[in-house]
């Protein structure tokens, strides 16, 4: 209760009921052991152009880790400083990435170690420039939102729409040939598409239920568009 920021009352807190948590825990770290042993540790950061596919491997690796009072590191990184009011959590692990408190010896301690791997994937980039200020607290959290704010402000997603533009012009159908196919092209396409939809916000509720798939060429050179339901 006190790791969730809850109010409790101590003498609700029998033997009982710390055995039944502990149960819960283990039965759901033991069940997430095989996927979570796939999981990669995040490559360096090297290329600013490489900042959505890096950060989607260090959202995706926290949650594996597990750090002091037995608490997932993603919480660290989460994007509310206070939990969401009325969710219901489909697994105590959830429940911990969106509600353990931002305080507190432990998470002084997983803190920290979420800036050392910040800082170790960082450190021989261009990245490291924007949370090396946060080295002598090892203030993981706040290094993580100076990343946010940098790759992902206004001027970072005019750089993010062009690359997207340039993502897309580069999924390019000629026509059938021995090693490409109709295919691979929209395999090609779709990728260049979640790129952008992971780049910058392109696909809104009030967006078309169809895309419009761009360079389609025949073999004989005439220009095709067709589309694809969204």
């Amino acid at each position: 209760m006190h790791i969730l920021g809850m109010d409790y009352n101590i003498a609700e807190v029998t033997e009982e009921l710390a055995e039944h948590w502990n149960e819960t825990m283990e039965n759901e770290l033991e069940s997430a052991k095989v996927s979570t042993d796939l999981v990669k540790v995040p490559e360096a950061f090297k290329k600013d152009t490489k900042w959505h596919p890096w950060k989607e491997s260090v959202t995706t690796y926290l949650p594996s880790k597990i750090g002091q009072a037995s608490l997932p590191l993603a919480y660290i990184i989460r994007e509310y400083d206070n939990p969401l009011p009325n969710v219901q959590y489909a697994t105590t692990h959830d429940q911990l990435v969106a509600c353990a408190i931002l305080r507190g010896p432990e998470y002084n301690a997983n803190n920290g170690i979420v800036f050392d791997l910040l800082q170790s994937l960082t450190l021989a980039g261009p990245a490291w420039a924007w949370i090396n200020s946060y080295e002598r607290v090892c203030d993981g959290r706040n290094a993580w939102k100076a990343l946010l704010s940098y790759y992902e402000g206004d001027s970072m997603q005019m750089r993010n729409k062009q690359q997207c533009y340039d993502a897309i012009s580069k999924a390019v159908y000629k026509g059938y040939t021995r090693n490409f196919d109709f295919l691979i092209y929209m395999n090609d396409f779709h990728q260049a598409v979640n790129f952008c939809a992971s780049a910058i916000d392109m696909i809104t509720k009030n967006s078309s239920s169809q895309r419009q798939i761009p360079n389609m060429n025949t073999v004989n050179g005439r220009s095709n568009r067709g589309h694809v339901s969204g």
